[in-house]
């Protein structure tokens, strides 16, 4: 699957939601939890349902009464395709400049700065 098919679109993004939560969920289990928020209805869920599968982003399987909807990429991929995708439209493809940004808007907190690091500590192989 090419990365541009990891970009999700907010609507697809509501549904990926639920089914990373709990698979495999109906098209009624699904509309009943997105009726509220964002307010959808059935039509709605199934047309999403439709046009994901067909993009190949979730599949289904045939089950008793209804079909039964998974996800088809992991939550994982799509964040760092989504995040990939970020850094390269704004920040030119530079995580310095995304940083630099961060940190002269004073958007990182002491915790934040501190995760950083660490995780920066770990990526360089170092305890």
């Amino acid at each position: 699957m090419q990365e541009r098919e990891l970009i999700l679109q907010q609507s697809e993004r509501y549904i990926m939601e639920k089914l990373w939560e709990e698979s495999p969920r109906t098209i009624m289990q699904l509309y009943y939890s997105l009726k509220e928020n964002p307010g959808w209805s059935k039509s709605t869920v199934n047309t999403l349902l439709g046009r994901m599968v067909e993009k190949g982003i979730i599949y289904y399987e045939e089950g008793g009464k209804a079909r039964q909807y998974y996800p088809a990429i992991r939550r994982e991929d799509a964040d760092i395709a989504e995040t990939e995708s970020l850094i390269k439209r704004v920040y030119k493809g530079s995580v310095g400049m995304m940083m630099n940004t961060m940190i002269r808007k004073n958007a990182l907190s002491e915790a934040d700065r501190e995760e950083l690091y660490e995780i920066l500590r770990k990526g360089n192989g170092q305890k």
